[in-house]
C-alpha cells in the first residue's frame, strides 16, 4: 500500500513511445514539465489520463499516490481542496483535471496545434465530463438495489446514459480516424475517452455492466487504440509488476489494461 508522501513506483522513469510529430500539435517544451510530480489517489479516477499523458510523452516524472485515510491531511496543501495536482520542479502547483491535462498535451505534443482541431478536443473532453456526471446522478438518494436499477436503465437504449453514449461514438465518426477521437494520431482527447469510459464500465458505478459500450465500435476502436499504445502496456505492465499481480490493481485499472484484448 503506497503512503503519503512516497511514490506508488520505486523510483521516478521513462515510460513512453515515439510522440507525434510536431507539425500536428504544438510544439513541446519537455523542459517545463522535467522533474514534475502528479499527486492522485491509488485508483485511475480523474488522474489517470494525466498520468498516460505524462507517460507516452516520455516525462519522467513521480506519481505519488495518496491514500485515503491520509486525504484529510493533504486536501488543505491542495489550490482547490482537490486532486489531482501537478507539482512542477519550482514547486509551482497546477490544479483541476482537464486543464492540468490539457497544460500537459500543449508540453508532449498530445494537444493540437490547429485551433479548430484543439476545439473538437475540448468538445469532447467536455461531452466525457457530461457523461461522467450523469452516471453519477443517476439513482442520488436511492436504496442501493434501486439505484443499481436506475443506473442499467440509464446505460440501456433510451437511457441518458445511453444517448450521451451514442452523441460521443458519433462525434468520434465524424472527428477521429483510424481509431483516435479527434484526428488522425494520439491527443489528449482519445486518452480521455480511454480513461473515463473504462471509468463508466469499471465497477465504479454499481449497475452499469463493462459491456455497455459494446454497441459503440468507434468507442470501442479508440479504447482498442490506446491501450495497445507501447507506452500505455509499458505503463500497465509495470503497474501490474509494481503490485506483484494483475488482481491486485482495482477494478477500473484492471479494464484499462484489458482493452489491449479487445
Amino acid at each position: 500500500t503506497s503512503t503519503y508522501g512516497a511514490p506508488c513506483h520505486s523510483q521516478r522513469r521513462t515510460i513512453g513511445a515515439s510522440m507525434m510529430a510536431a507539425t500536428s500539435a504544438v510544439t513541446p517544451d519537455e523542459s517545463v514539465l522535467a522533474g514534475c510530480k502528479l499527486t492522485y489517489f491509488g485508483i485511475p479516477g480523474r488522474g489517470e489520463a494525466i498520468r498516460l499523458a505524462l507517460a507516452i510523452g516520455e516525462v519522467e516524472f513521480e506519481d505519488k499516490r495518496v491514500p485515503f485515510p491520509a486525504w484529510s491531511k493533504v486536501k488543505p496543501t491542495t489550490p482547490w481542496g482537490t486532486l489531482p495536482v501537478l507539482e512542477l520542479a519550482d514547486g509551482s502547483q497546477l490544479a483541476q483535471a482537464r486543464s492540468v491535462l490539457r497544460f500537459v498535451g500543449k508540453h508532449t505534443s498530445l494537444y493540437p496545434a490547429d485551433p479548430l482541431v484543439a476545439q473538437r478536443v475540448d468538445e469532447l473532453m467536455d461531452a466525457l465530463e457530461d457523461l461522467g456526471a450523469t452516471i453519477n446522478n443517476v439513482g442520488q438518494g436511492l436504496a442501493k438495489e434501486e439505484k443499481e436499477a436506475a443506473r442499467l436503465v440509464a446505460v440501456s437504449e433510451g437511457g441518458a446514459v445511453y444517448d450521451i453514449l451514442a452523441k460521443i461514438d458519433a462525434f468520434i465518426q465524424a472527428n477521429g480516424t483510424g481509431g483516435y477521437a479527434v484526428g488522425a494520431e494520439m491527443n489528449i482527447a482519445s486518452i480521455l475517452t480511454f480513461t473515463n469510459i473504462g471509468r463508466l464500465v469499471g465497477g465504479v458505478f454499481y449497475g452499469v455492466p463493462p459491456t455497455v459500450c459494446n454497441p459503440f465500435l468507434n468507442i470501442q476502436h479508440v479504447r482498442k487504440t490506446v491501450g495497445i499504445n507501447p507506452a500505455v502496456i509499458a505503463w500497465y505492465d509495470a503497474r501490474i509488476d509494481q503490485q506483484k499481480s494483475l488482481d491486485k490493481l482495482s477494478p477500473a485499472e484492471q479494464i484499462l489494461v484489458g482493452c489491449r484484448n479487445m
